[in-house]
């Protein structure tokens, strides 16, 4: 895979290889050498961890250019509810879509809606379905890649429904053509996103032939032009409709406040995540229905493309969810039951796995692989300093099973060979 098909680079002018994005990174995907840090590009989940980690400001990240606006008739901005907790408590929802219509964009629509909706449709499909359990949520793009490659085993419980923004983005595509008299391929749709694992499955969607979104624009990159609208108009939007269960997706726990069904689970932070993946395989959780997962300690407010602190603006959603108010059902029941049946919210095709490690059928070949592996890890000290380029001493010895380096990279070997106190490397 080409390091380019990825929404973040590094930095040669700015890295000082430091292998502090090595160590944070949660798939081992970033190795250093010769004082860069490179990207293995099949192991990236763009979960952003190694832009959170640098303190040097070398971890670039991808997003959409205002160049991207200018191919299309009509732009559509479709924000993250991550977006309506950065201006504080008290600016309203239906001033951040109107503000987004003042700063480049055409039109502006909620995605609250389609949340409550996919909710729905996820209770439903709950109920008919007969496992692998539990399920597993598609929401955050990070966590599906994490399981195409640390736990492919899990691929049959990820839940095949679309994310809530493909969804919208697919809707209001068809409405939007309709009600305009346009062509759909005229219509540029763009999400305010919080992360970068987000505009990386935009890019290259995981379980859809092509995603519905045509680009991202980090909440970072848009909060100035977006807050200095707001202060010089104030004006709201008159037709946005919102949903007050649908806003609290934007917070981890609020997908599945929005569900009936109670016998579910949310976990959200990589260490906890894997912790419980872990468990998975290992068979428990059998009797939870469902997990909402998130790969940020928080959910999407917590993303890496934010401006505002997670908990700020986890207070300021919970209040703007409680300004909306209660609303009627943006669909009903039988309604949603209809999509299902005509796989509206299906995904479009299986997902795959993407394994760290070839697998191999051969049982001779794994305990020899398995085998070797330990007795180079018998030979390093342990340490898991990343003073090698990798992020700790079991990813050196798989590198140099693969070929990639030699235990040369070692620096406490170097040290104790040039003491004499081991043999050069191949020596008896």
């Amino acid at each position: 895979m080409d390091p380019d098909s990825h929404s973040i680079r590094f930095d040669p002018a700015r890295c000082i290889g430091c292998v502090a994005c090595s160590q944070a990174c949660p798939t081992r995907a970033i190795r250093v050498r010769d004082g860069l840090a490179v990207l293995r590009p099949e192991l990236c989940i763009d979960c952003g961890a190694c832009a959170e980690a640098c303190r040097y400001d070398a971890v670039l990240t991808r997003t959409s250019g205002a160049a991207d606006l200018q191919r299309f008739r009509h732009t559509v901005a479709i924000p993250s509810m991550t977006l309506y907790g950065q201006f504080g408590r008290d600016v309203h929802p239906a001033q951040v879509l109107h503000a987004l219509t003042r700063v480049g964009f055409d039109s502006a629509y909620d995605m609250s809606w389609m949340c409550e909706m996919l909710a729905q449709a996820t209770d439903a499909r709950l109920t008919d379905d007969r496992g692998p359990w539990p399920k597993i949520s598609v929401t955050c793009p990070a966590i599906v890649r994490l399981v195409q490659i640390r736990y492919p085993e899990l691929l049959p419980n990820i839940l095949p429904l679309e994310s809530a923004r493909e969804l919208a983005a697919k809707m209001l595509r068809r409405r939007i053509a309709a009600e305009r008299n346009l062509a759909p391929t005229e219509i540029g749709i763009f999400f305010i996103t919080p992360c970068t694992a987000i505009m990386n499955s935009i890019l290259h969607p995981v379980g859809l032939d092509e995603s519905h979104i045509d680009g991202a624009f980090g909440i970072n990159e848009i909060y100035g032009p977006v807050l200095k609208a707001i202060k010089q108009d104030g004006g709201m939007d008159p037709d946005a409709r919102f949903s007050p269960s649908g806003l609290l997706w934007a917070m981890a726990g609020g997908e599945i406040a929005g569900m009936r069904n109670a016998n579910t689970m949310a976990v959200h932070g990589i260490r906890d995540v894997q912790f419980v993946f872990d468990r998975l395989e290992a068979g428990k959780f059998q009797s939870v229905d469902f997990i909402e997962a998130y790969i940020c300690p928080d959910g999407c407010v917590s993303g890496g493309l934010t401006v505002e602190g997670r908990y700020t603006a986890g207070r300021a959603i919970q209040k703007v969810a409680r300004r909306v108010g209660a609303q009627p059902p943006s669909i009903r029941e039988e309604q949603v039951r209809t999509l299902l049946r005509e796989h509206f919210f299906d995904l479009e095709e299986e997902i795959a796995a993407r394994p760290i490690r070839p697998a191999t059928h051969d049982l001779r070949q794994a305990i020899a692989w398995k085998r070797e592996h330990a007795g180079l890890l018998d030979r390093l000290p342990r340490r898991d300093c990343a003073a090698c380029g990798a992020p700790d001493c079991t990813t050196l010895a798989e590198d140099v099973l693969r070929g990639e380096t030699t235990l040369d990279d070692c620096v406490f070997l170097r040290i104790d060979r040039l003491e004499g106190r081991v043999a050069p490397e191949g020596g008896n």
